[in-house]
């Protein structure tokens, strides 16, 4: 067994002990569970959030805490793999009951959907290590940067480039791509300055890979923005969902899921509160 499925296989009975929550009373279960199935779209090219392991299953952060979800809620999960940029949309379709794959909380996606956060994260800009780091937006300038298509990260380099090009100075050389581990491949060939990510797959990669990769620039936020949950709005299902996520950090079982994949309870500072 490689050192890669040792860690799968450890981490998989790890976060099974975990998520043996006793049931609820179906009152206190969202409309979306009614046929005692929790499906959920994601898109595992994102470690650790979801991603494939190497027996070609889904695995992850995302993964445990559907598997949290379902316990509590007392059904059956049930994971349906996409590309990232279907994943709301299918969810819009009711292909699946919620969208839980490493999705921002954002104003825009809140139109359309009730989101309910559950793990705090940053914007990073990740490079090749030793490169050295920006000290500010002004840095990226002339820079050739990758995204995944579909995800927030090319909104926000849009908008990036646009302010420098206002202030005289030269666009961002977006370059976007279908899954993330593509962007990842670029950065590793050396045909983009860096990638456009989260906090959580940085640390990720490094506790993989350690020595290949660092964050050279962090996007500032007045508040860390949350990974959310995202369902179709549908009477008290928000409040319910929230609730269901409050008593898995109260029992321990979001803490510990966290700890599995060496990323940090601090993550969890402030949600389901």
């Amino acid at each position: 067994m490689s050192r890669s499925s040792r860690k799968f296989a450890a981490a998989v009975t790890a976060v099974a002990a975990l998520i043996a929550t006793p049931a609820l009373a179906a009152s206190d279960s969202p409309s979306f569970v009614e046929d005692g199935v929790f499906s959920v779209c994601q898109d595992p090219t994102f470690p650790p959030m979801e991603f494939m392991s190497a027996e070609q299953k889904p695995v992850g952060v995302d993964v445990d805490v559907v598997s949290a979800l379902a316990a509590h809620w007392g059904v059956e999960p049930k994971v349906m793999t996409m590309d990232f940029s279907g994943l709301l949309p299918s969810l819009s379709a009711s292909r699946c009951d919620a969208v839980i794959s490493g999705t921002l909380l954002t104003e825009e996606r809140q139109k359309t959907f009730d989101g309910v956060g559950y793990l705090n994260t940053f914007i990073v800009i990740v490079a090749k290590k030793g490169a050295a780091p920006f000290a500010s937006v002004e840095d990226l300038a002339g820079k050739t940067i990758a995204a995944q298509s579909g995800t927030k990260y090319v909104e926000e380099l849009n908008q990036m480039s646009a302010a420098l090009e206002a202030k005289g100075l030269s666009a961002i050389n977006v370059q976007v791509y279908p899954k993330q581990t593509d962007a990842i491949q670029q950065l590793q060939v050396g045909r983009v300055d860096g990638v456009m990510t989260q906090d959580t797959e940085v640390a990720y990669r490094e506790f993989e890979n350690p020595g290949q990769f660092e964050t050279v620039w962090t996007v500032p936020l007045e508040t860390p923005q949350p990974y959310a949950a995202y369902i179709r709005p549908n009477g008290d299902d928000k409040a319910k969902l929230a609730k269901a996520i409050a008593a898995l950090i109260a029992d321990g079982t979001l803490k510990g899921i966290v700890e599995t994949w060496k990323l940090s309870p601090s993550q969890l500072a402030g949600i389901g509160e």
